[in-house]
């Protein structure tokens, strides 16, 4: 009995492995069949990535007798545009670089190390992101000499905190303005622990720090005093005015120099020309009515700007070579400005400028210059008809112009 119920156990177990069998072989026929429809997959879906891929490459070298190539440097491209990381490689030992990227247009950076003496610098031959020359990638195509040639500089180093508690703050752009001429000569990003190094040629700088995240952190100049042997950092130099100078030279690390930063409240607008253009690199003052603050931003290249004040009544200036400068409200008086109080955010302090020959003069304005230019007696009770030379029933610069050309002939 139990040999005839091991043999039907035998045979039940047998049959249960011959429909298994079947069932595994055409499951992992199955299998094979998925594999291969993904690899092939993969195979199609490279192949027009690849496709629709293009490469850039150069070579990175000194700017000085030998050029010797520098090794270990990051090459970093960001879309020209939104500014975004996109990728990034890291020179070879002959300095050359290759980078694969999608079709598009971008800035390219050459990044040394932190403590690296090499100044970076945006292609072509620019330290500031705004002048950086657009590289254009198109598909199957290889942009080559996409070439650096960095300068050995100096290194300003220090830290940014909050000034009520000395907490980090990275993402703050730390700015050296020539000390003399006040332009723009480097600029580098606190990082997470809020240390800095700043890249620059040498020479003599002011040093200033601004929030780029939206923080509502007042901007400030580096500044300090010395008193009882001691050194004082200042937190309150808004304008530069003063501010402590920095001496950098070649081959050498400069610090520490930390700035502590105080929060402010924000007040924004937009800058705008001829037609409601928008002006970029336009200044825009916040000039505090009790004399103690002087701050100012530049607008963007949609002539939008941003600037954090502490609490307190301002006038706001419109600041400009190109055009009529001018107070909020088209004033260009300031005792006719009008006064702002910022106690909370504030958005709508435009402004409208007008190139200088599109400024317009009273009657009177017109005799008064004519009288002291030409040296003539002019009948005050002439029409503005008398004057208006091209007919646009008003009186202007080219008026003006018009008439002194004939009085000189």
């Amino acid at each position: 009995m139990s040999i005839y119920l091991s043999a039907q156990w035998f045979y039940f177990f047998m049959d249960t492995r011959e429909c298994n069998s079947d069932i595994m072989i055409k499951q992992n026929k199955q299998l094979i069949c998925l594999c291969f429809y993904f690899i092939l997959f993969s195979i199609l879906t490279w192949a027009e990535v690849k496709a629709d891929n293009g490469t850039i490459s150069g070579v990175v070298y000194e700017d000085v007798s030998p050029y010797a190539s520098i090794p270990n440097l990051s090459i970093i491209c960001y879309d020209f545009y939104l500014g975004d990381y996109v990728a990034m490689d890291s020179t070879l030992s002959d300095g050359s670089y290759h980078i694969t990227l999608t079709s598009g247009e971008y800035k390219v950076y050459a990044q040394p190390e932190n403590e690296s003496m090499y100044i970076p610098e945006y292609f072509k031959d620019t330290f500031d992101s705004y002048y950086a020359k657009k590289v254009n990638v198109t598909s199957g195509q290889s942009v080559t000499n996409i070439n650096f040639a960095l300068s050995i500089g100096g290194i300003i180093e220090g830290h940014v905190l909050r000034d009520s508690d000395e907490t980090p703050i990275s993402f703050m752009r730390i700015e050296a303005y020539d000390y003399e001429k006040g332009n723009l000569q480097g600029y580098t990003t606190s990082l997470d622990n809020g240390q800095y190094f700043l890249h620059v040629p040498e020479g003599r700088y002011k040093l200033r720090a601004y929030d780029t995240r939206g923080r509502n952190y007042v901007t400030v100049f580096y500044d300090e005093v010395y008193y009882n042997n001691e050194i004082y950092v200042i937190s309150d130099n808004f304008d530069g005015i003063n501010a402590h100078m920095v001496d950098v030279e070649n081959m050498t690390i400069t610090g520490y120099y930390n700035f502590f930063i105080n929060e402010g409240i924000k007040v924004e607008g937009i800058v705008t020309g001829i037609n409601q253009a928008p002006l970029p690199n336009i200044v825009v003052w916040a000039l505090a009515t009790n004399g103690k603050h002087r701050l100012w931003e530049k607008t963007l290249s949609d002539g939008t700007y941003e600037i954090i004040v502490p609490e307190a009544s301002y006038w706001f200036y419109a600041d400009s070579s190109n055009y009529m400068s001018q107070y909020y409200q088209n004033v260009t008086d300031i005792a006719n400005a009008a006064i702002i109080t910022v106690d909370q955010h504030i958005d709508g302090i435009d402004f409208n400028l007008k190139l200088e020959n599109d400024i317009k003069y009273s009657l009177v304005d017109v005799i008064s210059m004519l009288q002291l230019l030409s040296n003539i007696s002019i009948n005050h009770f002439l029409s503005i008809n008398d004057y208006d030379q091209n007919n646009n029933k008003q009186l202007d610069i080219v008026d003006i112009l018009q008439i002194m050309d004939t009085l000189i002939k």
